[in-house]
């Protein structure tokens, strides 16, 4: 099947129109006093930063594997340009199956092959999301995966008895990473103003790894393992990983999403998502032994948790019954739990009170922390599950959309909280160190990382 798609791939021809952000200005932190405390070339070494934050995120001195390299020499667009996207010449809603095939396809082509390092894809350029490194929870050193939510005891499986954590990383393609270079083309002023509206073609997707094993999963059978250095167990506790194991840890694949913009959606996005199933053993490379849970392309703002009790179900998702039959097999407490709230679509690690547009749409700037990715149980959730559209409409009125991509909101954040830093204020999300201690401590990092960049 897969051979053959490129010969049916959909070739369109785009007009740039101009940067995907509104307006020239330029984006100042709201942290920021009358001149800034970093130089711009201060910023832009962390704008370059692949991993490492302050006294968390380190390697062992003796260290001679795989370290990771970011990608973000974001490209520009042209006036015209053509996209490649196969999955537009089919009807999402009646074979949801070959739509998922598709986009699968375009973005294991090159990357799968090369353990996903996005430097060596010989087919199509992929980039990375800036600024995930600097918190907690960033990229750790060997593949950039940052912390996910863990699993409870439990929740996966009847034989899950531990807590397991979850990593993850992401990639864009050529035409959403130039969003990316029109927001941080100066990496010390990010423009991020106005609304942002990713351009037709823009594909992102996601591999999403856990601690769990075959073991705990009977479907992670000879599942796809990469290192990584995760959070201690005592730091899990804590819901964070800001204290990180000193050897690394074998992680097994177990979901992969993607989101990719179709203008015939009511939100100009179809989300979806894939599971690892073991019992794929057709396919030779274990990369491709995942099926689709399903995809979602809009949030039924009608639907309420009393109108799932009722019997009525979700009609802007769909779930792959497949998927739903390997979940109850599973057992665990999900097992006969919808994949997310009242029917919606989410991923297999991900918040079942929750659903994947849902949980995007709140992508906004200036995150103050009073937006929850997770609907509330009780009271008003309808703003949570509203169809919004880039670049007019955001989850809080006043600010600028993110169309829906958090990691977007995440690395921005991240760069007004080390903006702060720089200035010597006290974050008061997470970071309270004084500037010259957060400088001193990121040359001590690049210090040692430089040898190992020259080995690759």
């Amino acid at each position: 099947m897969a051979a053959n798609f490129f010969s049916r791939t959909v070739t369109k021809r785009i007009i740039a129109g101009g940067a995907a952000v509104g307006g020239t200005g330029v984006a100042v932190s709201q942290l920021s006093g009358p001149s800034l405390a970093h130089t711009a070339e201060e910023a832009k070494a962390q704008f370059e930063t692949s991993w490492g934050y302050l006294n968390v995120v380190k390697l062992p001195d003796n260290w001679t594997g795989k370290v990771f390299r970011i990608k973000n020499d974001y490209p520009k667009l042209p006036g015209t340009f053509d996209i490649e996207a196969p999955w537009l010449d089919i009807d999402y809603k009646e074979d949801p199956l070959e739509y998922c095939a598709r986009v699968k396809l375009y973005c294991w082509e090159g990357n799968v092959n090369n353990e996903f390092d996005v430097h060596k894809n010989p087919i199509r350029p992929w980039y990375h999301a800036p600024w995930m490194h600097w918190n907690d929870n960033g990229r750790e050193p060997v593949h950039g995966l940052t912390f996910e939510r863990p699993t409870k005891a439990g929740e996966l499986s009847d034989k899950q008895k531990t807590v397991v954590q979850a990593w993850a990383v992401g990639f864009y393609n050529w035409i959403g990473a130039a969003t990316f270079g029109e927001i941080w083309e100066d990496p010390a002023k990010p423009n991020w103003e106005k609304g942002v509206l990713f351009r037709p073609g823009t594909c992102v997707f996601k591999i999403l790894m856990t601690e769990a094993n075959e073991t705990q999963l009977f479907n992670l059978k000879d599942a796809p393992t990469m290192q990584a250095f995760i959070a201690t167990p005592k730091s899990v506790k804590n819901n964070n990983a800001s204290e990180r194991k000193t050897t690394p840890t074998d992680l097994r694949l177990l979901q992969v999403d993607f989101a990719v913009r179709d203008d015939r959606s009511p939100i100009g996005w179809v989300f979806g998502t894939f599971m690892y199933d073991g019992s794929l053993t057709q396919h030779k490379n274990t990369w491709d032994r995942i099926i689709p849970v399903g995809i979602m392309w809009g949030n039924d703002p009608d639907l309420t948790k009393q109108d799932y009790a009722d019997g009525k179900r979700p009609v802007e998702s769909w779930i792959n019954p497949v998927a739903d039959d390997l979940k109850k097999r599973l057992g665990g407490t999900r097992a006969l739990s919808p994949w997310g709230v009242s029917g919606r679509l989410n991923g297999p690690v991900d918040n079942f009170k929750s659903a994947c547009t849902s949980c995007h749409s709140i992508a906004e700037n200036y995150p103050d922390g009073s937006v929850s990715m997770i609907p509330p149980d009780t009271g008003d959730a309808k703003p949570w599950f509203r169809n919004l559209l880039a670049p007019k409409q955001s989850f809080t009125p006043g600010k600028a959309t993110g169309d829906y991509s958090l990691q977007l909101m995440t690395g921005y954040n991240n760069y007004l909280k080390w903006d702060g830093v720089q200035q010597g204020f006290k974050h008061k999300v997470k970071v309270s160190i004084p500037f010259s201690a957060a400088r001193r401590r990121e040359a001590a990092i690049d210090a040692k990382r430089a040898p190992l960049r020259s080995q690759e």
